[in-house]
């Protein structure tokens, strides 16, 4: 196996393994596997066939976008990759060349695709701040805020937007207890945080201003697929009449899923208790349907449900036609015009 090939399988494996990181994370790693893609297609471009190489590039995208079945961004963020790469390879002059990177020098397939990768990977950093400032309606005057798990979206958030003295408190998050490291970095940060068990979460939810909570995919019917525990939670913030928000960019949404779709990844019952695995169920994810949810906070800002299914709509366009382009010849760039804002 050559080492991009390795690489490759390297990476894959990556983000089919990692059960601590959030989606924003593994859309990172997809990235590097896209750009990885692009380093192994390389190899045997010639002069007059720069662009053979995108249907292997385009399975690829296919690939990233099955690893993690209850998370969209890493297949989103992959397609988005695929569209620039296919402009960017469609407007490159006659000699074979893919264009001229930044020190005007013709760039090769690897280096297009490694400065493309860091262009998204630059995007993906941005958003955080994005949809910090937004929540910034929401949070401006809480006095107390419950969240569970760990979320990067969320951290920002609450470092970000909610006010001094606001008391935050996590759940847990059994059973791999990723709240425990929200709570260890807002604490870093100055800020109050607690940890309660999962069960506690109703109890504290009574006395909250508000529930924020991550995605990792938000399905067109505005449902959102979250870490277990999430359902509870909005249960208690509808039952106390406090608002739910759901921190998540528009690459975390799905144009092709509904709550019905959506596959829960499990882990291993010996998670839950080792020594009786075998009598453990360990569902890692759950939905959260849409008429719980208050709100999305994304980094277009705050946005009702209808704009939603709107955002859906325009991925689900945009995944049609990157399936049809790998079928037959297509028009120049229709992806960038299906989703006009992506390469901005």
């Amino acid at each position: 196996m050559s080492r991009e090939n390795e690489a490759i399988e390297w990476a894959a494996g990556a983000i089919t393994g990692d059960k601590s990181s959030g989606a924003a994370q593994l859309a990172l790693l997809g990235l590097d596997l896209m750009a990885e893609a692009c380093a192994a297609a390389s190899i045997n471009q010639t002069d007059n066939e720069v662009d053979a190489a995108l249907p292997k590039i385009l399975e690829m995208v296919r690939r990233i976008d099955g690893l993690r079945p209850s998370m969209a961004a890493p297949g989103n963020w992959a397609l988005m990759f695929y569209a620039e790469l296919r402009e960017r390879l469609k407007s490159a002059p006659p000699d074979g060349t893919s264009g001229t990177g930044r020190t005007g020098e013709p760039e090769g397939l690897d280096a297009l695709g490694r400065e493309i990768a860091d262009s998204m990977k630059a995007r993906i950093a941005s958003h955080g701040g994005l949809m910090a400032e937004a929540a910034e309606t929401i949070l401006r005057n809480a006095g107390r805020v419950v969240t569970l798990s760990y979320s990067s979206s969320v951290e920002e958030a609450l470092k970000t937007a909610a006010p001094e003295g606001c008391e935050i408190i996590v759940a847990e998050s059994r059973p791999l207890l990723e709240g425990r490291r929200t709570v260890e970095r807002l604490r870093r940060a100055g800020r109050e945080a607690r940890c309660v068990t999962d069960a506690e979460v109703g109890l504290f939810m009574r006395e909250a201003d508000a529930l924020l909570i991550g995605a990792d995919t938000i399905c067109r019917d505005t449902t959102a697929v979250n870490k277990v525990g999430s359902l509870p939670a909005a249960l208690a913030a509808r039952r106390f009449e406090k608002p739910c928000a759901v921190v998540a960019d528009t690459f975390k949404i799905s144009g092709r899923l509904n709550a019905e779709d959506v596959i829960l990844e499990k882990g291993p019952g010996e998670e839950v208790w080792p020594g009786s695995g075998k009598i453990c169920e360990n569902v890692t994810f759950e939905t959260v349907p849409g008429d719980l949810i208050t709100c999305y906070v994304t980094e277009k800002g705050i946005i009702a449900h209808h704009l939603i299914r709107e955002e859906a709509e325009r991925w689900r366009r945009l995944w049609e036609i990157a399936r049809l382009s790998g079928k037959q010849p297509a028009p120049k760039n229709p992806l960038g015009r299906a989703f006009g804002w992506c390469f901005c």
